[in-house]
């Protein structure tokens, strides 16, 4: 009963925070029985409530997934008990569809496992972006490789066999060759070059691209009728009998052969083979339809020199088509050379940051005088492999950055830069986190004040008897007094902790600065004091009342006396005269509006100048790794912006910090519920 009556609780604290929010969020029992779900979730999965409850989360995710799903989870312990992962689910459709969670195990005080409380959005988009990105990035080493190659080439055997190389690794293609058209009696199909895994597979191939039964493989019928022919799955084409068993063997699934035509003659043809089945995509068959044709000119243009202009043209107008493709995948992409010059940017970085190119990138985009401390461009080129990174700038924007080298025909590396503006994502992380570090905080404080309460009442009661007896008996009895005001004071902050705990709607009241800062104090006045730091504390006793809910307040001075206890301590760890933190309140007015200010003062480490704006942004932290999370300021910022207030800085590095607040007084009207 006591299980059930937990997860109750756990159901009902979730409903009230957090049945609106844009993101998933679901409780289930170890067994997989849902016992909660907001209604994000009901609207992705198309069911009620009332259908959704009971029933297995396992339902929306694929068999083949359910037990590496169950296998995941069950590794959570009360030491560790948090876990993110992607995975995949079933539409209403019938459509895969991609989630990312992030899973807390919830325990009881004996360590078992009762519940677990998971929260999820969906990043189908996402993922389709990225297969896009990736994709697109193959894709324009493959052709800048190759434009390389037919441009700088001098030998014809020379630059058809490279080409062949190219497409192999830089595709990741399992074998490409490239045959021409005889003109003898049989039309039989020369080849002339050659990469990748062949083991003798051209040995006696007898490919004609006569129409017979010989003259049906993809590459015979693309010379033939002079355009693409694919072979989606061998092992089932008819067309391909005749070679299935040598293609087989050699782990050839499909296969596309594009014809090498100048002036609408095909005289040749490119053969690719792929180790999936049904590979070759509409825009990857477009890419290798231009490609083949700046072969073909290519080819053309060194037999005759005559045609060198022309092929060039070809090569410009392909490269602009290629940078209209680049211009529509939706994310900002630049190329960088090994100096960080600017070679190329899209339209989405030119329209963000201006045209940048001939520039260096650290300077016109990140608007610095050195490298970026946080750049993995080097590392992506010397591992050979794509980085990923998040940062912010200036713009208070977050993106989320891939670097992806490639290495040009000439030996040089460069590497595409990839970014995409997150911001929004973050905002609704750090909001998610804030819901979940609220609700684990209440569950600790009802804890701890069920444990404490109970010990402390005892001690309270013994004491006064002692009190009694030691009156009785003509004794001292300050000792036992100081044991009961102790034991009441040890009550009171239990109560103004628990207090704080609680995330609920509260609703706007008029309140006083005063109160609410004393609440504050005495939840962190033994630590201020033990490490040495003074409390001046100058707000009159007049100053008007606020419209506002008192814990949030409460969670936004909490956090600025922490920070500026940090820095005190930091800068001065043993006792110093100007180890003091000042809060003076006063009623100022900002154009017709009254508020209540109240500025927070020390004289602790400071923040400089360049990342003052950006002390507020989510995850933002001038704390070092492990010591802080970025988002106390963030919340805080969020909490008096929709109190119609102002949270703001003025600091000095190493000299001063200064935190205003400004809160709009209490306009005597009736209080509502603001959400």
């Amino acid at each position: 009963m006591r299980i059930v009556s937990k997860i109750l609780e756990i159901k009902d604290q979730y409903r009230l925070i957090i049945e609106d929010m844009p993101v998933l969020i679901c409780s289930f029992l170890p067994d997989g029985k849902i016992t909660f779900v907001n209604r994000t979730y009901c609207e992705q999965f198309n069911k009620t409530y009332e259908e959704l409850i009971g029933s297995s989360f396992l339902s929306v995710i694929p068999k083949a997934k359910q037990k590496i799903m169950m296998d995941i989870i069950s590794v959570l312990t009360p030491d560790s008990p948090i876990q993110s992962h992607e995975h995949p689910v079933i539409a209403p459709d019938g459509d895969i569809r991609w989630q990312r969670w992030a899973n807390c195990a919830v325990f009881d005080d004996h360590g078992k496992l009762i519940a677990y409380q998971s929260i999820g959005e969906d990043i189908t988009e996402y993922k389709r972006k990225q297969k896009i990105i990736f994709k697109k990035n193959r894709a324009l080493k493959l052709y800048s490789e190759c434009n390389k190659i037919i441009v700088h080439g001098k030998n014809e055997s020379d630059i058809l066999n490279k080409i062949c190389r190219v497409i192999v690794e830089q595709g990741n293609y399992r074998f490409a060759w490239i045959g021409f058209a005889g003109q003898d009696k049989e039309k039989s199909v020369r080849a002339v070059a050659r990469h990748g895994l062949e083991e003798g597979y051209l040995d006696n191939l007898n490919i004609t691209w006569a129409d017979t039964k010989f003259g049906q493989s993809p590459s015979g019928k693309a010379i033939r009728e002079n355009k693409p022919v694919i072979s989606k799955q061998i092992a089932s084409d008819p067309n391909f009998r005749p070679w299935k068993e040598k293609a087989q063997k050699r782990g050839y699934l499909s296969n596309i052969a594009l014809p090498l035509n100048f002036e609408d003659q095909a005289f040749g043809a490119l053969s690719i083979y792929a180790s999936k089945a049904d590979v070759f995509s509409t825009e990857e068959i477009k890419l290798l339809e231009e490609l083949t044709n700046d072969l073909a000119h290519g080819i053309m243009a060194i037999r005759s020199q005559k045609d060198v202009r022309r092929a060039e043209k070809t090569i410009r107008n392909e490269r602009d088509k290629l940078q209209n493709v680049v211009n529509s995948i939706g994310e900002g992409m630049y190329l960088v050379n090994k100096d960080f010059v600017i070679e190329f940017q899209n339209n989405i970085i030119r329209d963000q940051f201006g045209g940048s190119v001939g520039q260096i990138c650290y300077k016109s985009i990140f608007q610095r005088n050195k490298p970026c401390d946080f750049c993995l461009m080097q590392e992506s080129i010397n591992e050979n492999c794509i980085k990923q990174l998040e940062t912010d700038f200036l713009d208070q924007k977050h993106y989320d950055i891939f670097f992806s080298p490639f290495q040009e025909s000439d030996k040089e590396i460069k590497s595409i830069i990839v970014m995409r503006d997150i911001t929004e994502k973050n905002h609704l992380q750090a909001e998610a986190i804030r819901v979940g570090h609220l609700a684990s905080l209440g569950e600790l404080a009802a804890g701890v004040a069920h444990e404490i309460n109970n010990p402390i009442t005892g001690i309270i009661s013994i004491a006064e008897i002692l009190t009694d007896k030691f009156h009785e008996l003509g004794g001292d009895k300050t000792i036992p007094e100081r044991i009961v005001n102790e034991g009441e004071r040890i009550g009171k902050i239990v109560k103004n902790l628990l207090s704080f705990a609680r995330d609920k709607k509260e609703e706007y009241s008029p309140a006083h600065v005063n109160d609410i800062l004393k609440l504050t104090l005495e939840l962190v006045e033994k630590q201020i004091s033990k490490d040495g730091i003074q409390i001046s504390v100058n707000i009159p006793s007049d100053i008007p009342k606020i419209d506002a809910r008192s814990q949030e307040i409460q969670q936004v001075f909490l956090n600025i006396i922490s920070n500026a206890r940090y820095a005190l301590q930091k800068k001065y760890p043993k006792p110093h005269e100007n180890k003091i933190l000042k809060i003076n309140g006063d009623k100022i007015k900002i154009g017709d509006k009254k508020y209540v200010r109240l500025t927070f003062h020390d004289k602790g480490l400071g923040i400089s100048k360049d990342i003052l704006d950006r002390v507020a942004n989510p995850f933002f932290s001038t704390k070092p790794q492990g010591e802080g999370t970025g988002l106390g300021l963030s919340i805080s910022h969020g909490i008096i912006k929709n109190h119609g207030g102002n949270l703001w800085f003025e600091s000095q590095k190493n000299d001063h910090t200064k935190v205003i607040v400004d809160l709009p007084i209490h306009n005597g009207r009736s209080s509502q519920v603001k959400i």
